[in-house]
């Protein structure tokens, strides 16, 4: 597929998501006091600020840090963040409004729901030619504890894009455009690398920047790189679709405060967006999200034994039985020998002896009889009586912890 194919189906299919977004709610608030910003999928998440500096992650890597951007215009160059006038979450995006003087930019922050990537969009309008360069500071590492060692970051002439390679491990990041004209790589992690996403002269025009990883090697990477590239219309549809159904199919309230409504719309959201798939650990509720900074830890996303717990009471409650019940069977599989449920696992817990050397994944008890409660709950709310029977060896072991 050519690039203008592939830009011209982005513009058909987000013009046809617009349609069906139309019902879900949006934020938009009409201060900013350097707020929380994110997008997030089941796989990755891009985590910053209203002012457009980020991270990124693709469970369980963090790739980068502090991206940002700056505007080339009339001989100079203008940094982004006091730029940023507007910020609208929606549930699939959050998307950053640049405006000074001859030109706007919509920096739209999407995160598919079930790709290892992310995807940056930027709508351009401009009266004056102009180019947006994007900069970051490489920090391609495991989520803490486990420790990647030594990364090298290259160019990659064929995906004009950026390379990150661990030196011990087969694990990739591709971070780039297909419009990238130029770059500057910098080897020490705490030094700006940069490219350039070509110029746009005069009028409206889009562009893309793209972020993939794999844990299988290189080439995978690049497999979910172009495929970022070239399917990026339907993903934002899929995405789309994905949060009209659930709030369609899980339990609407009918109440004359519409600020009430919209909140309660937001609740199941944030729920459903606190499931994570990670391909090392398995799939769970995470207990929140955060910028991890210069750390190795992305606020509270990571496996809490009772986080989970609680939020299935919810997930029961508004009718979400599967994912309560991916929950409730993912915390058996960390389940000591004596029946006490696991209190915390972090995303890298497989790559490091997590149970043995730290004291953290037992360190609370409240999660067994929690397990407890949630189980019957679940039961009894969903009637899935043949899911108690087939956990019952590590109900039976919880309870008499």
């Amino acid at each position: 597929m050519t690039l203008a194919l592939a830009l011209s189906c982005l513009l058909c299919a987000s013009s046809a998501a617009a349609q069906t977004a139309s019902a879900l709610p949006e934020i938009s608030p009409s201060e900013r006091h350097g707020a929380f910003v994110s997008a997030v999928g089941r796989r990755a998440a891009l985590l910053g600020t209203d002012g457009g500096q980020f991270e990124a992650w693709v469970y369980p890597l963090k790739i980068l840090r502090d991206l940002h951007l700056r505007f080339h215009v009339d001989g100079r160059t203008l940094p982004a963040e006091p730029l940023a006038r507007t910020v609208i979450t929606r549930p699939q995006s959050s998307t950053i409004v640049y405006s000074y003087g001859p030109f706007q930019v919509r920096e739209t922050l999407f995160v598919p729901i079930h790709e290892p990537g992310a995807i940056i969009t930027f709508d351009i309008r401009t009266e004056r030619p102009l180019e947006i360069e994007v900069a970051f500071k490489s920090d391609l590492q495991l989520e803490w504890p486990a420790d990647l060692g030594p990364s090298h970051l290259s160019w990659d002439s064929e995906h004009r894009a950026f390379q990150f390679n661990a030196q011990n491990y087969p694990y990739v990041a591709l971070v780039g455009s297909p419009t990238t004209r130029d770059s500057k790589l910098e080897k020490d992690s705490d030094d700006e690398s940069s490219f350039l996403l070509g110029v746009t002269e005069r009028g409206a025009d889009k562009k893309l920047v793209c972020i993939a990883a794999s844990l299988k090697g290189r080439d995978d990477a690049a497999g979910t790189y172009d495929r970022l590239i070239h399917t990026t219309g339907p993903l934002m549809a899929e995405a789309t679709n994905y949060y009209s159904d659930y709030l369609r199919h899980t339990l609407n309230i009918d109440v004359p405060d519409a600020e009430i409504r919209r909140a309660y719309d937001w609740a199941r959201i944030n729920l459903l967006q606190g499931m994570v798939d990670n391909p090392l650990v398995g799939t769970s509720l995470i207990a929140g999200y955060g910028v991890s900074d210069e750390k190795r830890r992305p606020g509270f996303d990571w496996f809490f034994g009772r986080d989970a717990l609680w939020t299935s009471l919810a997930l029961d409650s508004e009718g979400d039985f599967a994912d309560a019940r991916t929950a409730l069977a993912f915390l058996p599989k960390y389940q000591r020998a004596d029946g006490k449920i696991p209190h915390e696992v972090p995303q890298s817990a497989t790559l490091v002896p997590w149970f043995e050397d730290y004291p953290y994944g037992y360190a609370a008890a409240d999660a067994t009889p929690l397990f407890l409660i949630a189980m019957c709950d679940y039961v009894q709310s969903s009637g899935d009586v043949p899911f108690a029977r087939q956990e019952w060896e590590n109900i039976w072991r919880a309870y008499n912890f």
